[in-house]
């Protein structure tokens, strides 16, 4: 609870005393937009989720405004990391916070078509990155700078966000195929060890010695897809030390709890011992205690951890504020300062992002019904695939706490959900309910947990639903709606994977009264990359009070969105 605080305390200061009327946090919007990595993972524990949006937003368009980008990519020529970082990373925050956004799905489009040109299939066969420095309308590939490298691949994430959102099966398969030119560089080292070589040229296929598990998310995504076990392979090259560069929950997706999980452990140590353990799961992100915590589910390890890390952030607030070095060195997971990667393990399921992490792992995120915070509960989920969740909470109000509690990396379907309290740690529960409900990406289940108890809740699938890419999805965005005289002209978005049907745009007031309806659709679904628009004209009855109320697209039929979340606009 201290650390989610803490967390909150730095978001504070960044927005209300230093960004700038035009967006900018004053570190350059490059720089700050590394810093802006802390935001959606704070939006998803309940922290101020529409200030923080709003403030990101802000950011995002002053990059649009500047005119940094060009074709989907940076306009300035840079090195392959300063490339992502000047405001691609931001498209992937924004994707992430406002899911589903049109506006952020048609630019991840750009952005993928994009990558095509930036890829290419070598005379070795293998499609590689052909450039480590470029813009979006050149590249230099001779000599040191026609190189694929280890950062090459962060500029993927807004592609990586839209085929996690459609299927985008353009994308998809190249994406795929730029990971089966990674694997073909895997190799056996002199020490015998198999190693993914991340250094390649690209004219000659020559590679260089040594891996980065920076280009482990890429991995991640792709046997997520796939279900393909090849992709697998350079992390159990790597041994337990994987764990932590894998977004979601890696001792499930690698089913290595009996194996890895018990080395944890043991290099763990006793969880009463002092100091933070140097497992051989560490790694800057401080996730060892975690996982210790997880396979033991001794609850030590964390006070460990976090005694620790809460030590540290005491004492390094001031230099995390007032005294900044740089907005990119506060919350960064390769520098001296603080990421909250403990905290969405445990709250999550997983890791939304961090820096480097950056193909979201976690199983669920939360919101709190005021009076209620995210302060006012500890949250810990301890098992976390896509068809099972289980999550222990402790309410440290003296009154319920009631949550919306919302689905991410979890398959779509019914749901049966347990709920009930827990008197001791591993004991029978009391009071238990149990309910069935749909349960996806993006929905959310109501949640209420009694004052100063733990509650234990489980959902598990038992009927699957419609898969995600074989779904329609129209949506709309607050730049859709615009009112002329008496006409409201909406434009509607195709999103989804597949064909959406006719739908209904429907303007209601405050009271929830209908105002005017309109037909929108049938659309095509994007599968070329390129935005399926609609313009819908709605008359305006004469003294009608639109203000206050809202405009949804309602799709009928028997087949669900991809999401709700971008159907309706609040005036």
């Amino acid at each position: 609870m201290k650390d989610v605080d803490y967390f909150r305390r730095i978001a504070d200061f960044y927005i209300d005393k230093r960004q700038a009327w035009d967006g900018e946090f004053g570190g350059g919007l490059g720089d700050d937009s590394d810093f802006t990595n802390l935001f959606p993972s704070l939006a998803l524990m309940g922290t101020e989720p529409e200030k923080v949006k709003l403030s990101l937003s802000r950011e995002l368009e002053a990059m649009y405004e500047n005119k940094m980008w060009t074709n989907g990519l940076a306009t300035a020529q840079f090195d392959e990391l300063h490339a992502y970082e000047d405001g691609l990373n931001v498209l992937g925050q924004s994707m992430m916070m406002d899911f589903g956004n049109p506006k952020d799905i048609e630019r991840a489009m750009v952005t993928a078509r994009r990558l095509e040109w930036l890829t290419g299939v070598n005379a070795a066969g293998h499609r590689h990155v052909r450039s480590a420095y470029y813009s979006g309308s050149k590249m230099a590939t001779g000599g040191v700078w026609g190189w694929t490298k280890a950062r090459s691949y962060m500029v993927f994430q807004p592609a990586l966000d839209l085929v996690l959102f459609n299927g985008a099966p353009e994308t998809r398969t190249m994406v795929l195929e730029t990971v089966d030119g990674m694997l073909a560089h895997r190799k056996q080292e002199a020490d015998g060890r198999y190693v993914t070589r991340t250094e390649i040229n690209f004219k000659t296929d020559e590679d260089l010695p040594g891996g980065d598990a920076t280009t482990d998310f890429m991995f991640e995504a792709a046997y997520r897809w796939t279900g393909d076990k090849k992709y697998l392979l350079p992390f159990m090259d790597a041994g337990p030390s994987a764990l932590a560069n894998i977004s979601a929950n890696g001792l499930e997706l690698l089913h290595v709890r009996d194996t890895w999980g018990k080395q944890v452990v043991a290099a763990a140590g006793p969880s009463s011992t002092g100091g933070v353990a140097a497992t051989a799961a560490a790694s800057a992100s401080g996730s060892a205690e975690t996982f210790a915590w997880q396979v033991s589910g001794d609850t030590k390890y964390l006070e460990r951890g976090y005694g620790a890390q809460l030590e540290s952030e005491s004492n390094r607030e001031w230099i995390n504020t007032e005294g900044s070095l740089w907005i990119d060195r506060v919350t960064d997971s390769a520098g001296p300062m603080f990421v909250n990667t403990e905290l969405q393990r445990a709250r999550f399921g997983g890791v939304a992002l961090i820096r480097n992490h950056i193909y979201p792992g976690n199983a669920v995120s939360w919101r709190f019904v005021a009076p209620a915070k995210p302060t006012s509960l500890g949250i810990l989920v301890p098992e976390a695939t896509q068809d099972h969740v289980k999550i222990i909470v402790y309410n440290l109000d003296a009154v319920p706490v009631s949550t919306q509690m919302t689905g991410w990396e979890v398959d779509p379907g019914q749901w049966e959900i347990t709920q009930g309290v827990q008197a001791a740690a591993g004991g029978t529960l009391t009071g238990e309910k149990k309910w069935t409900a749909t349960f996806e990406r993006s929905r959310s289940i109501p949640l209420t947990f009694a004052p100063h108890a733990t509650t234990v809740v489980e959902l598990k699938l038992v009927t699957k639903g419609v898969p995600y890419w074989s779904r329609p999805d129209l949506g709309i965005g607050s730049d859709d709606v615009k009112v002329e005289g008496r006409t409201m002209k909406v434009t509607v978005h195709s999103l989804g994977a597949v064909d959406a049907p006719t739908a209904k745009v429907v303007l209601r007031d405050r009271a929830g009264k209908v105002i005017a309806t309109a037909e929108a659709g049938p659309l095509k679904a994007p599968i070329d990359l390129y935005p399926k628009t609609e313009d819908v004209a709605l008359a305006l009855p004469a003294g009608a009070e639109w203000k206050g109320g809202s405009v949804t697209i309602e799709m009928s039929g028997d087949v669900p969105e991809i999401t709700q979340m971008n159907n309706r606009v609040q005036f």
